[in-house]
């Protein structure tokens, strides 16, 4: 897979598990409210924070993997090997939190 097509397919999968995360947030929101008020069961409110932590998690890997992708891509571009790419990512990564998204 060429690097931009999987640029695009990171970002089209990371948006829609942001997408996810809101939508599963704003519905832990709501059972909440509804247990709490008109006595719904307790079971949707956790199924809910459940989905939207994993949502959550894996946004953010996919949005990671992305960074990875583009910032090896690039150095792979100036002449770097992909072996070299990648051990100088995980250099920086561990370094500079800024790099995480």
């Amino acid at each position: 897979m060429k690097t931009h097509t999987k640029l695009v397919w990171l970002e089209l999968v990371s948006g829609l598990l942001g997408w996810a995360w809101i939508l599963s947030s704003v519905a832990a929101m709501y059972f909440l409210v509804a247990a709490l008020a008109f006595h719904h069961p307790w079971s949707r409110l956790w199924w809910a924070v459940g989905s939207a932590i994993i949502a959550k998690w894996l946004a953010r890997g996919f949005a990671d993997n992305q960074a990875r992708v583009a910032f090896e891509a690039d150095l792979v571009s100036k002449g770097h090997s992909p072996e070299d790419a990648g051990k100088e990512w995980a250099k920086r990564y561990a370094r500079d939190p800024s790099l995480r998204p």
